[in-house]
């Protein structure tokens, strides 16, 4: 534990500082010239700091903390632009409302809005799943490029449920459904129990997030998933349109 303190000092050491030599940040954190050495070594390995391109017996903050300050950014962006979506969804279904990010073959829960019923699908913020077993992960899966669904397929589709779709032939007819009527349906497909609606954010050419409405099957009846479909539409809509604003 503390290694890891010690690498994290010099690497904010870095930040406030760069570009700034070995034997400065030595003398900064009073620490041997061999201890910063080794923690620099290996958050350049890891591509956290790099060296200065004018003089390379110094250190700069590297394209990984870049990257990460990016992505921090742009879930602010995103959060901030369907909020008032989110909000509204959760005030006229009741149910409860997901707003989850494409993260390379899964879908992240970055927001929820809690359904007003005592019964109520609660997941943690963070939690992971695959594109093809959530109405989010399907509407978004479904706009990407016919190419990359095909390399999702052959990596191979796992069972969250009985009720999730293995087939690739189904999974692909789910999926022009999907593109028909512009929202996703998962019918217990994530988890035993509940039904979500979902349709994609897609500010630009490619779909960057979801929006779903879930609840359990009994509450969430097939007489409401098209008046559903049509909000959650219209939500990731406006989140669009607020994202290209």
């Amino acid at each position: 534990m503390r290694s890891v303190r010690t690498t994290f000092k010099i690497l904010e050491a870095v930040a406030e500082n760069q570009p700034i030599g070995l034997s400065e940040l030595s003398r900064r954190l009073e620490l041997p010239k061999s201890t910063v050495q080794r923690s620099l070594a290996t958050l350049s390995d890891l591509g956290w700091i790099r060296t200065d391109r004018k003089d390379s017996g110094r250190w700069t903050l590297g394209d990984r903390v870049r990257t990460l300050s990016d992505s921090v950014d742009d879930l602010g962006r995103l959060r901030e632009a369907a909020l008032g979506a989110l909000q509204r969804l959760n005030n006229e279904t009741l149910e409860t409302i997901h707003l989850a990010v494409v993260e390379g073959s899964t879908m992240r829960l970055v927001e929820r809005q809690d359904s007003k019923h005592p019964l109520r699908l609660v997941k943690p913020i963070g939690t992971r799943s695959p594109l093809h077993a959530s109405s989010t992960g399907k509407a978004a899966l479904a706009l990407l490029p016919q190419t990359e669904i095909d390399a999702y397929i052959a990596d191979g589709l796992s069972a969250e449920t009985i009720h999730t779709l293995t087939d690739p032939q189904k999974l692909l007819e789910d999926l022009e459904q999907v593109r028909e009527r512009g929202y996703a349906l998962a019918d217990e497909e994530l988890t035993d129990g509940i039904r979500s609606i979902a349709a994609a954010i897609t500010p630009e050419d490619r779909p960057v997030a979801s929006i779903s409405i879930s609840g359990p099957v009994n509450r969430l009846g097939p007489d409401l998933i098209e008046s559903y479909g049509r909000l959650v539409q219209e939500a990731a809509e406006e989140a669009a349109k607020n994202l290209r604003s």
